[in-house]
């Protein structure tokens, strides 16, 4: 399940005091399944959500959700081009601690696919990839590196983590 650590790690980037401080960040998966048809190879989709928890955020909420939907608009498009999911798709709650810090819960409801086939030199080994999203066609390539402001205050910088060039398992 890559993009749990790769929302974490983008998290991270966006909100240095996260990084400084990862007892403040908690990212889990719930809710999983492994969605698989009756097809001809043993492929399937990983659904689930990311549950991630900010403890005593102090800072400004933008520099959590610009990078947040940035990184959707790579990772998980659907998420954005849906009406329905676009409505109900990206959730949170605030628990306000003080005049300062707040407990943010997100949840992110994501899908990973994974193909499943024989290896041609192996007839009982089989090979795992894990494909990138689908590019949207008619949007714009999106920079690599990013940074949010304020006015004139930086607030956020970050990298959108893509997935590892070799994402191919064998078993």
């Amino acid at each position: 399940m890559w993009k749990l650590q790769s929302l974490r790690t983008l998290i991270e980037a966006a909100v240095p005091d996260l990084k400084a401080n990862p007892e403040n960040l908690v990212v889990l998966a719930s809710g999983g399944r492994a969605v698989s048809a009756m097809g001809k190879s043993l492929s399937f989709e990983y659904a689930y959500t990311i549950d991630v928890t900010v403890l005593d955020f102090t800072g400004h909420t933008d520099a959590l959700f610009v990078p947040l939907i940035a990184w959707l608009r790579v990772h998980q498009p659907e998420l954005l081009l849906n009406p329905t999911t676009q409505a109900t798709g990206l959730q949170f709650q605030v628990e306000l601690l003080n005049t300062a810090g707040a407990d943010i819960g997100i949840r992110v409801p994501v899908t990973e696919r994974v193909i499943v086939t024989p290896d041609p030199g192996h007839p009982t080994r089989l090979i795992c990839d894990h494909p990138a999203e689908p590019q949207v066609v008619g949007t714009n390539r999106l920079p690599e590196h990013w940074q949010l402001w304020l006015k004139d205050q930086l607030l956020a910088e970050w990298d959108i983590p893509t997935p590892p060039e070799e994402a191919r398992f064998v078993l």
